[in-house]
């Protein structure tokens, strides 16, 4: 990732006309995807924190309303959608944060919701990782040290947002972590029988 003069960023009238052209469609519009442009743009000329954390608290609550929504109807995220993987990238944010302040119940939860209703492969399989994790007891920091391969991560790559390469294969690190796996899976099954009674 080239470094970025961030004084200079922040007296460019170009970038500076594009960003309070994009705070107005914001403001106007309900795009996640374009509420996580403005949330980067912000990051990129390092805003106040609580300017990042007020856009990122609307992020979250939207892409809830959203993601109850898409469980609710059987409906899936298709992250080659912009504004579908903008709700996942709000909803895996959020449960990173919650992972990092040993909240991990709720981590689970969401990692577990995510798994449910994404269809990418590879995310899907992470997302399962990440929540069997959390129920083996690997603390926040043990997760990030001691199974993931963070360093690797392409930052151009959309993907890049959620976390999906492991020092193992995840089929052989979901086999390492069996035990939980087998219960995730049934809490899975439970909420997919759930979901076609409700059709």
């Amino acid at each position: 990732m080239d470094s970025v003069d961030i004084e200079a960023l922040k007296k460019d009238p170009e970038f500076l006309e594009n960003l309070k052209k994009l705070e107005d469609e914001v403001a106007n519009s309900d795009s996640l995807a374009k509420l996580y442009q403005l949330i980067d743009a912000k990051l990129a000329i390092e805003a106040s924190e609580d300017e990042i954390n007020e856009l990122f608290q609307r992020a979250v609550g939207s892409a809830f309303n959203i993601l109850s929504s898409k469980i609710a109807e059987a409906k899936n995220l298709d992250l080659s959608n912009p504004e579908e993987w903008a709700v996942a990238r709000a909803i895996y944010e959020h449960a990173i944060e919650r992972y990092s302040s040993n909240d991990t119940n709720a981590a689970q939860e969401l990692f577990l919701a995510l798994n449910f209703t994404i269809t990418n492969s590879e995310v899907k399989d992470a997302m399962l990782v990440h929540a069997a994790a959390v129920g083996t007891g690997y603390s926040f920091d043990d997760f990030f040290n001691k199974l993931t391969k963070v360093s690797d991560a392409d930052f151009n790559d959309p993907m890049a947002v959620f976390v999906i390469d492991f020092v193992q294969p995840t089929d052989i690190l979901l086999e390492i972590m069996k035990e939980e796996v087998v219960k995730l899976n049934a809490r899975l099954d439970k909420l997919k029988k759930a979901q076609e009674q409700a059709k």
